[in-house]
């Protein structure tokens, strides 16, 4: 594919590169005549001009970095879309990756990212502290954790504003329902815990919690990795010590426990109660529709975007949000 350039521009229009370069720019003295000249011979080639060249003409590139664990998790698919769409409304295009839950995935994002002259970042990080993401704290460029913050090593990360939701209210609201519906035990699969700072949170709030309310000994809690294995194996265990009411900390964990119960017969909402973190459309489509933890992923997002542009576009220094959790009760909680 051949592009067009300024100077098939110019030879269109009959006229210098450099006058072509005035009238696209704004900048000079340029006739009337001459500016529908050049603005013809722009639509007839199609032309669209060099951002990079732009970039270096001006201290904005007006793109962003915007990295997401798994674009196939419809919570982060809807995540990114909600933070791309407010970053397009404010006139910045967003450079979106997926770091498929890996560090050096991550790493290797944020290297070709900073290659590309970006205005900044919002990240959704892996882990601890990384040489990539002290790098990045290197440009100075605004940078802003969303959904997960980060376990720094250094000190360097501690200032990065992070928007994340709180799981308290949402998880006490889910388990108090338990209660309600008769249960005397409640079991929690947190998911793959071990990288993750934000689910690890989730499973001590929920250890707190649910043993205020059940009782240490009634609160049974289990993790697991990212194969559909490891969920079939927890769901066992949980059945073989009573376990009638699950909630699930990370989704797609969830549908994991659903095709699991699916495939040996076990009815959700009769054989097992579910709930699940993440209020993504599956769950509403699903018969019975299943109960969610909402983390409320579009105010996440938007108010990811809104704070970044603060500081971007006004260099202001943003504080750190949280977003509360909110609990919706649907068909997949039966009575005990």
């Amino acid at each position: 594919m051949s592009y067009i350039t300024i100077r098939d521009v110019a030879q269109r229009a009959g006229i210098s590169v450099s006058t072509v370069s005035r009238a696209l720019n704004n900048t000079g003295r340029i006739s009337a005549n001459t500016k529908a000249k050049v603005e013809r011979a722009v639509a007839e080639l199609g032309y669209i001009p060099d951002s990079r060249a732009q970039a270096m003409r001006s201290s904005r590139t007006k793109t962003v970095g915007l990295l997401v664990p798994d674009i196939r998790n419809a919570y982060f698919a809807e995540l990114a879309y909600t933070v791309q769409d407010s970053l397009f409304d404010a006139g910045y295009c967003a450079f979106i990756g997926t770091s498929s839950e890996s560090a050096a995935r991550q790493d290797s994002f944020i290297t070709s990212i900073l290659s590309q002259r970006i205005d900044g970042a919002i990240i959704v990080p892996q882990g601890e502290e990384t040489d990539a993401m002290r790098m990045l704290m290197e440009q100075h460029l605004p940078l802003m954790f969303m959904d997960r913050h980060v376990e720094s090593r250094t000190g360097d990360l501690t200032h990065v504003p992070v928007v994340d939701s709180d799981p308290e209210q949402g998880i006490r609201e889910a388990l108090l329902d338990v209660k309600q519906h008769g249960f005397c035990s409640v079991g929690y699969v947190s998911g793959p815990i071990i990288a993750s700072p934000s689910l690890q949170e989730r499973e001590q709030v929920f250890r707190t919690v649910a043993s205020e309310i059940f009782g240490e000994e009634h609160v049974f809690v289990e993790s697991t990795g990212f194969e559909q294995s490891s969920c079939a194996s927890v769901l066992h265990r949980m059945i073989s010590v009573g376990v009638k009411a699950l909630i699930v900390g990370y989704s797609p964990d969830a549908l994991r426990v659903m095709d699991v119960m699916a495939r040996e017969g076990l009815v959700i909402g009769s054989d097992i109660s579910l709930i699940s973190f993440d209020d993504v459309e599956i769950f509403r489509l699903a018969t019975p529709r299943i109960s969610t933890i909402s983390q409320q992923v579009q105010r996440i997002g938007r108010t990811s975007a809104a704070l970044f542009l603060d500081m971007l576009e006004h260099n202001v220094d943003v504080q750190s949000q949280r977003v509360e959790t909110m609990y919706i009760p649907r068909e997949s909680l039966g009575n005990a």
